[in-house]
This record gives structure tokens, sequence and C-alpha cells, in this order.
């Protein structure tokens, strides 16, 4: 792997942080709201409360820590610099 490679995908990671924790605030509260949609569709559909409760457990994580944010980060980064053969 390249440097230059290496570079990008630090700075897309660095930019996704910040991303993630400039709207942290955002994420958290549509994560509670995804939570009460969760915990009314799980006395309809159980299955599908709890297909639904897995994301929003997610976005809550995402909402509130910061090493959830940063894995989020680096996978994100990660996948997008992937097939990126410009060497």
């Amino acid at each position: 792997m390249s440097n230059r490679r290496r570079l990008r995908r630090e700075r897309l990671e660095y930019y996704l942080i910040y991303l993630i924790l400039a709207y942290r605030y955002l994420i958290w509260t549509a994560s509670f709201l995804l939570l009460a949609f969760a915990i009314a569709l799980m006395f309809i559909d159980p299955v599908a409360g709890y297909m639904v409760l897995l994301p929003t457990m997610y976005l809550l994580l995402l909402g509130t820590s910061y090493s959830v944010a940063v894995y989020t980060a680096r996978l994100g980064a990660w996948l997008a610099t992937l097939w990126n053969h410009n060497d």
C-alpha cells in the first residue's frame, strides 16, 4: 500500500470522526425516536420490533460513545478507499 493512499484514508477518517461528533446530538435524538418506535412496534410484531431495535442500539452507542464513533469512521474510511487504484 502506498503512503499516499494511507494518508488519504487517514484524512477521510478524521473528517468522518468530526462529522459524526458534529451531528452527535442529532444522532442521539433520532435514536431515541427510533427507540420509541421500536418499543411501540414490539406490541404489534415482536420480530419487526427487534429488527428495528438493533440499529437503534447502534445509533445510541454512536451518539454517546467516542470509541464507537472512531471505529465507525475507521470502517467507513476503509470501505471508501478499498477499491481506489489511483497510484
